[in-house]
């Protein structure tokens, strides 16, 4: 009887302070989010599966890769714990460290020129004008003299490339909302002395705030999917470094 008395003392002071595991010392509900985290990821995994398998075929790769890098942003998602900034190291600039554009002394032409032969311009242009009464791209929206943003920026940069005798890229990056009637769009640049192009953000599926599984059902164009970041880009501008 006292020998059983005390394995039931020690099993309660071990589940009060939690489990002792490779020397380490874990509660129960460790464990427990642990696993439910672990089988968060697992779903996941089969959900994207399945949504794989309502794309056409001649966009699967693409999507596959898509996917491929939603499960890594998932999986930092449910695991990092702790604000995304430290905001008490952030600090204000030191005196002086800002100038005022009239102090600034003009730079030689030469180094201009140099340092505009390795700039690239990326442009987001992934949403819809839905919010201001408009159809179409933000982008395509005409905001002066009859001129659209994008207008706009093309003469910003071509003025650039004129005056320096450089050639400074644009860089569109769409969205599966925007991509086709920016191609129309951009057609009227080809005599422009700027050089266009684009390519498009992958798409990502919501996912549902309970559960933490994806809202969509199939991979359509109607889909719960959003735009996100494509790393199509750092190959690009890795292109043009080279060159």
């Amino acid at each position: 009887m006292e020998e059983y008395s005390l394995q039931v003392h020690n099993f309660a002071k071990t589940s009060q302070r939690g489990f002792m595991v490779f020397g380490h010392q874990r509660s129960p509900s460790m464990e427990f989010k642990e696993l439910t985290k672990k089988d968060a990821q697992i779903q996941l995994a089969q959900e994207l599966q399945k949504l794989l398998v309502t794309c056409p075929n001649s966009y699967k790769d693409v999507i596959q890769k898509d996917f491929e890098g939603y499960e890594k942003l998932f999986g930092r998602f449910i695991n990092e714990t702790g604000p995304s900034v430290e905001w008490e190291k952030i600090q204000k600039l030191p005196e002086g460290a800002v100038w005022n554009f009239s102090e600034l002394r003009a730079p030689d032409t030469e180094l201009v020129k140099n340092m505009l032969n390795k700039l690239v311009v990326v442009k987001l242009n992934g949403g819809l004008g839905t919010s201001m009464g408009c159809q179409g791209p933000k982008s395509i929206i005409p905001v002066r003299s009859e001129l659209t943003f994008l207008d706009l920026t093309v003469q910003q940069i071509e003025h650039l490339n004129k005056t320096y005798s450089t050639n400074v890229p644009l860089v569109l990056m769409n969205s599966f909302n925007t991509d086709d009637d920016t191609q129309k769009v951009i057609r009227k640049y080809h005599g422009f002395q700027v050089k266009t192009y684009t390519f498009n953000q992958s798409r990502y599926p919501r996912i549902n705030k309970e559960s933490l599984m994806p809202i969509a059902k199939t991979t359509g164009s109607d889909a719960d999917l959003e735009a996100a970041r494509n790393m199509y880009l750092s190959a690009t501008l890795t292109t043009w470094v080279l060159q």
